[in-house]
């Protein structure tokens, strides 16, 4: 092949020095007896610059080599022509600086960082020959058989064999997303869509808790272990490596290349991500990918991404890494699969929350705008909430919140006081609430309450021996950070909030410590649990927190204030010494969709109403199962709604369940037989029928869809529409798609009749 002509210094000839040497790198062999790598191989379709062999010696892959001034994915064309003219189903496009694989029956080619091995590759190419639709292999109900996992395990199914290879699982704590790990894994592994498989977490304790849970599930039909960087005999030849984030970190790119996982699982995947490395890590394998989190980060919600290009590219740089739904190829904030927490309680797998809100003088004065405003020792002071025992230690109010802790706390049926967690602002807030508790409670010999903090020497042992239910002791963990999410203590019955939370997503994995359902000893059911909230953090995401703004992003770079300024010197911490004593009390009960005081209590009251006309009235049950709607329904206008208390009626209904639906989809529900479907499923229904109507193109179908969900979420966007104000096309979101010309010249003649048929839907009207 002529020498191509020199462009900043380098032509194709040095790009093939250095392609030389990364594969040698990955262990292929350029010369001699064992040779696998062959270079300017002529074809019917010309020359090939390097063709890659099987362990016999027959086509496996070619690499297509240019200079570093061509990015080398323009001359996929080109290699495509020369793979189908040597039977090569694996393409490499290289030049010095750049690399990307692309396997041709599988999607376009994408980035890697090196060479994958002839090892790995052979196997690839071996699993792929004997490989079966994920569909046909059948979900393992032995692993895990509750019906919503089954029903996402066939949704990564069914999506895979479609040609997926990202999936974002978003499940509640307590769940059993563990388990249905497994379960998928085990799917895959039997497809030989896999056949090696990297579970990804961000803590040791993690580590350990999922090689048990796999080793009770796959019994002795895999082998399960955990990552020792550099240590190819420990983690060699087993089927499912679990290892810590930090770990892979350090040897990764020494002990894999890309090609080594078929399957990479990220556990808590809304912090696996984050930062330069993990992101490396999680990658670089040309593997499918499938996160698990509780609670995604939603960065791209709500923002102008067209002016934030614009304005400052880094920020939009950051959010786009940092966004769990984009990083898992999900789109309009929608995971392939949702299981929330009031799902589970709906269907009796977790148990709800009741949360007693705790008001003391001083938090109320602290949360207030003006602050809280003391005098200590002759000085004026004002602190707000968040600098509470940090900037002023507190004595009485640590004593307040331990008194209320305890005349509060949910027990156990034995009378102890249930396993409880504490927040604490700091390490040294901590020890306070500890010693004080310890104080408080002599007969346990200060074996009461236990700080674990990741500051405290053996605090995952701790942990550990805290979650373990033949352990009476400690009853309370104080913790700061270390155990908000990713730990494990079915038996917790109180959460205890003595630390301000900014973050819902810090407040959804605080709340789900206490969701799991437990099985006390004498046989009784654990119903409930509670949250105790010192520090207004319920109202302040009931009230303040303003769900409509975009997440606050962090660049980094300098927090002084100033190029080159170090911050100023914090202030000294001050003791107030005086009383502090409750002056609101209040027992918040949560419902189904959240927290909001009466959906719970108006659910169940209607649920118990209808079973008691069922039972008390002959031949009803007949009237439901034969859809009898207009007998049904003039009973219950007669004899049961707009009655005081309640007010049982469809539309109280319709917004307590959250969805539209007849009356006698209601009834069916309260009786338990038949389920509603969710606002989801009913939007995403109004979406396909306008689609089908009005025979809409997939442009048209994409900016009905975001049309449709940003009404959904906002009762004052859904105003100005129902008014006829089309005003907000040209704010956020909707602007950074063109704003109200997009959706004028995109639906054009259409567009009166399919927001006419938006405006007048009753699933959409549904809000509060």
């Amino acid at each position: 092949m002529p020498e191509e002509q020199t462009y900043n210094g380098t032509t194709e000839q040095d790009a093939r020095i250095v392609i030389n040497r990364k594969l040698q790198e990955a262990g292929w062999v350029l010369e001699g007896p064992n040779r696998n790598v062959m270079t300017e191989q002529h074809s019917e379709a010309g020359f090939m610059d390097y063709l890659l062999l099987d362990r016999n010696g027959r086509n496996l892959a070619l690499i297509e080599a240019k200079k570093d001034s061509i990015d080398p994915y323009l001359a996929k064309n080109q290699a495509r022509g020369y793979a189908d003219a040597n039977s090569c189903r694996y393409v490499f496009l290289a030049n010095s600086e750049q690399l990307y694989f692309w396997d041709l029956e599988e999607g376009d080619a994408t980035p890697i960082e090196r060479f994958i091995s002839p090892q790995d590759l052979q196997r690839r190419h071996d699993l792929k020959l004997s490989r079966k639709p994920l569909s046909s292999i059948p979900h393992n109900r032995e692993i895990c058989d509750r019906p919503y996992q089954m029903i996402a395990s066939d949704t990564i199914a069914k999506q895979f064999d479609e040609g997926k290879k990202s999936f974002l699982l978003e499940m509640a704590t307590g769940t059993g997303k563990t388990r249905l790990s497994a379960a998928i894994i085990d799917r895959f592994l039997r497809a030989h869509q896999a056949e090696r498989i990297l579970f990804v977490v961000d803590r040791i304790e993690l580590a350990r808790q999922t090689l048990d849970a796999f080793q009770i599930a796959f019994k002795d039909d895999y082998r399960a272990v955990r990552y020792k960087p550099g240590q190819q005999a420990v983690f060699g030849g087993a089927n499912i490596v679990v290892a810590t984030i930090q770990s892979l970190n350090i040897h990764f790119k020494k002990d894999f290349t890309p090609g080594y996982f078929d399957l990479v699982i990220n556990d808590e995947a809304h912090r696996s991500i984050y930062g330069e490395l993990p992101r490396q890590v999680v990658e670089y394998f040309q593997a499918v990918r499938i996160g698990l989190t509780a609670t995604p980060n939603d960065f791209l919600k709500n923002i102008d991404i067209e002016k934030l290009k614009d304005d400052n590219p880094l920020k939009l740089e950051y959010r786009f890494i940092k966004d769990t739904y984009k990083h898992f190829g999900c789109d309009m904030s929608t995971p392939t699969f949702r299981y929330s927490v009031q799902d589970g309680v709906k269907d009796g797998f977790l148990v709800p929350p009741r949360i007693a809100r705790m008001v003391s003088v001083i938090t109320k004065e602290a949360v207030s705008e003006d602050g809280w405003n003391i005098e200590i020792d002759g000085e004026d002071f004002t602190y707000r909430i968040s600098q509470l025992e940090k900037r002023v230690l507190i004595p009485k109010r640590n004593e307040l919140i331990c008194t209320q802790f305890l005349q509060n706390a949910l027990k156990t049926p034995d009378g102890a006081i249930g396993k409880s967690v504490i927040f604490a602002v700091s390490q040294n807030h901590a020890v306070a609430l500890a010693r004080e508790l310890n104080r408080m409670t002599p007969e346990h010999n200060g074996k009461f309450a236990e700080v674990i903090t990741s500051r405290v020497q053996g605090a995952s042992d701790l942990a550990k021996q805290f979650r373990k239910d033949e352990n009476f002791y400690p009853r309370v963990a104080v913790s700061v950070d270390m155990l908000t999410t990713g730990f494990d203590c079915p038996e917790i019955q109180n959460i205890i909030l003595a630390r301000p939370i900014a973050s819902p997503t810090t407040y959804i994995q605080i709340k789900g410590r206490g969701t799991r359902k437990y099985t006390f000893p004498n046989g009784e059911e654990k119903k409930e649990f509670l949250v105790q909230d010192f520090c207004e953090v319920v109202k302040y995401f009931e009230e303040e927190y303003d769900f409509e703004a975009p997440l606050p992003v962090s660049t980094g770079g300098n927090n002084g204030g100033g190029t080159g300024t170090p911050p100023p010197p914090p202030p000294e911490v001050q003791t107030y010494t005086g009383t502090d004593e409750i002056v609101l009390t209040e027992m918040i009960e949560v419902g189904p969709e959240g927290e909001k005081v009466d959906r719970l209590v108006y659910i169940t009251k209607w649920e118990k109403i209808i079973k008691q006309i069922v039972e008390e009235n002959k031949g009803f049950a007949d009237k439901i199962s034969e859809g009898d709607e207009e007998e049904i329904s003039e009973y219950l206008k007669t004899n049961v709604f707009d009655k005081p208390t309640e007010y049982f009626n469809e539309r109280n209904l319709s917004r307590a369940y959250r969805v539209f639906g007849g009356l006698l989809d209601f009834v069916k529900a309260g009786l338990g037989v038949a389920k509603l479907p969710t606002r989801e499923e009913q939007l995403l229904e109004l979406v396909e029928s306008i689609k089908t109507d009005q025979d809409l193109n997939l442009e048209q179908a994409r900016l009905l869809k975001i049309l449709i969900k940003q009404l959904s979420q906002s009762p004052k966007l859904l105003a100005k529409f129902e008014e006829g104000d089309y005003s907000f096309l040209d704010e956020p979101p909707f602007s950074q798609l063109g704003g109200t010309r997009t959706y004028i010249n995109g639906f054009e003649s259409k567009i009166k009749v399919v927001f006419d048929t938006v405006r007048t839907s009753p699933a959409l009207t549904i809000v509060e």
